[in-house]
């Protein structure tokens, strides 16, 4: 036995004796009740923060978000519920309820997302985002109409 735990037991016991010896007493030697767990199931939670829902995101009836992804777009911005997690671009999760875009500069449209998407150094002096005006027209109304969908 080692020296911690002989020199512990005998503290121990020095306790318990000088402890009987003025008078202590138990709970349960005096006739008191003991304290006792009321028996509450505690439910399991999770560890992650409420996500604001973005139902529309998974939707995509016109493969807007499918050729957001092909194209790129989701390696500079993100789109929450989606594999769109970049940080370089805007987060565009709720785009569809912006009043504008392209930090104000044009009204929030279909028609206006399309230009933007196509040629945003034309709109947008100094802007980082490059051009995608090489995609067929059909392809960037699709991201368009997704993207305003987005609320």
């Amino acid at each position: 036995m080692s020296a911690n735990v002989g020199l512990f037991l005998l503290v121990g016991c020095a306790f318990c004796f000088f402890a009987k010896s003025i008078g202590w007493a138990a709970a349960d030697e005096l006739g008191e009740p003991r304290a006792t767990a009321l028996g509450l199931t505690i439910a399991p939670t999770t560890l992650t923060a409420p996500q604001p829902d973005n139902s529309a995101a998974l939707r995509d009836p016109g493969g807007g978000l499918s050729l957001f992804l092909r194209n790129g777009c989701g390696a500079c911005h993100t789109i929450r519920g989606t594999d769109a997690h970049g940080t370089i671009g805007p987060d565009l999760s709720h785009l569809g309820s912006r009043t504008a875009i392209g930090a104000g500069v044009l009204p929030n449209t279909e028609e206006a997302i399309a230009r933007f998407i196509a040629r945003p150094d034309l709109l947008k002096p100094g802007v980082r985002m490059p051009a995608f005006d090489m995609l067929p027209q059909t392809d960037i109304q699709a991201i368009a109409r997704y993207l305003k969908a987005l609320q």
